[in-house]
């Protein structure tokens, strides 16, 4: 008897610390890797962009601020993809809210993880550089940029970073392994095109994170929180819009269904399984669970 008592207890001992792992796997890590994540993204792109550009002329300025910003979050979210989805940008996990791929309560514990790993990546960024250099600039209109042109530049520009965000990371994607590279990219071009206008925040949290450091809030502050968030629910409209049809579905039906008729002789009829074709062509098995079992019957003329 009190052999059994022992192992009932161990087994309820077991059983509660696999239940607090889990618990530490769902929540507490992926917040932990988005914290330090942003932090290494911010302080490898501002304490970057500020070298590359001291003492360039204006154009080799952009180029490199863009490839620092561009590099920095690309290696970064290569690093963290599998541990908290490497969303570095309150924009972004305002999509993937909408989309349905985070929970309410998560999406908000990783914009307090961003803006504080954000804060403490520009911080450590200033604080390892000499106390003359002024590290991370603040995001404010320049150039002639109106407050309203300003507000529809982050808007666009945060919108499509949102949308090749989802659509690169998208479960039945094929370029899910590599969605860190067009990702970078694509914030490599947006910085490209906004650096001259409004320094290129295209992300709250590292326009709030400079501004913290920086000791200095701006009063066009708010197009760089309402701009990119905006930006991050037309994405999402976007995303949804296309995944309600399914075009990954109709590529397939389509693709078995020609090589299926140049197989058969005329007048046969050619007979598809729509799984099978998911199954073959998609290479996984969560793929084919996104289209109901039926049979697809043509007739070759």
């Amino acid at each position: 008897m009190p052999n059994s008592s022992r192992h009932a207890s161990g087994s309820s001992h077991d059983l509660s610390n696999r239940n607090l792992i889990t618990r530490l796997q769902r929540w507490w890590v992926p917040a932990l890797g988005e914290f330090i994540g942003t932090a290494m993204f911010l302080y490898l792109a501002v304490g970057g962009a500020d070298a590359v550009s001291r003492g360039a002329s204006e154009g080799t300025a952009v180029l490199g601020i863009a490839f620092a910003f561009g590099m920095g979050l690309m290696v970064t979210a290569w690093a963290f993809g599998r541990i908290s989805g490497a969303q570095f940008n309150p924009a972004i996990t305002l999509s993937c809210l909408i989309t349905g791929k985070l929970s309410v309560g998560m999406a908000f514990l990783y914009l307090i993880c961003q803006l504080l790993g954000g804060t403490l990546g520009v911080a450590m960024a200033r604080g390892n550089t000499p106390s003359n250099v002024s590290v991370g600039g603040i995001n404010q209109l320049d150039n002639g940029e109106t407050l309203a042109r300003g507000f529809f530049l982050e808007f666009w520009l945060t919108s499509i970073l949102c949308f090749v965000y989802l659509m690169t990371t998208e479960e039945r994607s094929k370029c899910i392994f590599m969605a860190a590279l067009p990702i970078g990219f694509t914030l490599f071009s947006c910085h490209l095109f906004a650096l001259r206008y409004d320094n290129a925040a295209i992300n709250p949290a590292r326009a709030f994170a400079t501004s913290v450091v920086s000791k200095d809030f701006t009063p066009d502050h708010w197009i760089y929180w309402i701009g990119p968030l905006c930006g991050g629910i037309l994405a999402a409209a976007l995303y949804i819009l296309f995944c309600y049809f399914d075009p990954d579905i109709v590529g397939v039906v389509d693709k078995d269904q020609y090589r299926a008729e140049n197989a058969a002789a005329s007048g046969e009829t050619v007979k598809i399984d729509v799984d099978d074709a998911n199954k073959n062509d998609m290479g996984s098995s969560t793929r084919s669970q996104i289209a109901p079992s039926r049979d697809e019957t043509y007739r070759r003329a």
